[in-house]
């Protein structure tokens, strides 16, 4: 079997939704591993501080961001495996029935379908409008739009609720410059890693659940609702609520829906997803 990219729309392949709410079930546990590494630092020194010495904080953060990543990529393995493959090796192509032959010839219809898009738009007038540009415009707009409107809930709705004002990354490099002086950027370039690490997997859960739900749930204009986000922000909000009280919690679910809202807009494209996941997070 050859490899297969990347697809950007989740549309691109068949699964359950009992497959997808397992991997988002793992996408969450996986957030657990913290937990994990501070237990393992519990039973060393016999308490948890907020911050280790530089060297294991780095070490910490880098290594935590890196795995998530890997597990995160490991689940679109997974759910890409579990998925039809256009791209069936030659070996099997001479025993393979009726269903895979069938499937085989609608991703073909689809590709010269898609060429054919492609050779119009490349053949058309310079500077003259396309049909598909008008949808994609508008729909980068909003998606831009819930992008702006999460960032500004999450630098204001705390101090609307009573938490004290503040930009997260800038209080979290104030914070590791009182702790380590001037190499606090070391551990904010490894605190970024970390943050980049735990929004892939944010964003495979948000992904993944929508993915579930919206199966089940077939009624009319349930397409359009964000379930991904609905359960990411309950999911992390209740997180957020355990560790930073109920302005983090607020803020972690309002956001997390309006990413489920660029989901939903995006046509369900992970990458997208996780880009703005990661923008909107950080100051979360």
């Amino acid at each position: 079997m050859r490899r297969i990219g990347l697809p950007e729309i989740w549309d691109a392949r068949e699964a359950d939704p009992g497959f997808m709410a397992s991997l988002a079930t793992f996408s969450f546990v996986a957030l657990g591993l913290e937990l994990v590494v501070s237990g393992t630092i519990l039973t060393l020194t016999g308490s948890v501080s907020a911050f280790y010495p530089l060297g294991w904080q780095v070490v910490e953060w880098v290594g935590l961001g890196a795995l998530w990543v890997l597990l995160a990529c490991a689940l679109v393995a997974w759910s890409r495996r579990r998925g039809v493959d256009p791209l069936p090796s030659e070996d099997a192509v001479a025993g393979r029935d009726d269903d895979v032959a069938g499937r085989a010839d609608a991703a073909a219809d689809r590709a010269d379908a898609a060429a054919n898009r492609d050779r119009a738009v490349a053949d058309r007038t310079p500077g003259a409008p396309g049909p598909f540009d008008a949808v994609d415009h508008r729909r980068w707009r909003e998606i831009l739009l819930c992008f702006v409107l999460a960032v500004v809930l999450a630098i204001v709705l705390p101090a609307l609720i009573g938490a004290p004002w503040g930009l997260a990354p800038l209080d979290r490099y104030l914070q590791l410059f009182d702790v380590y002086g001037p190499l606090g950027w070391l551990a904010m370039v490894a605190w970024v890693c970390y943050l980049v690490g735990r929004s892939f997997l944010v964003a495979g859960l948000l992904a993944y659940s929508h993915r579930a739900i919206r199966e089940v749930l077939t009624f009319r204009g349930s397409q359009w609702v964000p379930w991904g986000g609905l359960m990411a922000g309950l999911a992390m909000g209740a997180v957020a609520f355990l560790a930073g009280g109920q302005a983090a919690a607020l803020t972690t679910l309002l956001s997390c829906v309006l990413l489920g809202v660029i989901h939903v807009r995006s046509g369900e494209s992970l990458r997208v997803t996780t880009l703005f996941t990661v923008l909107v997070l950080i100051f979360v």
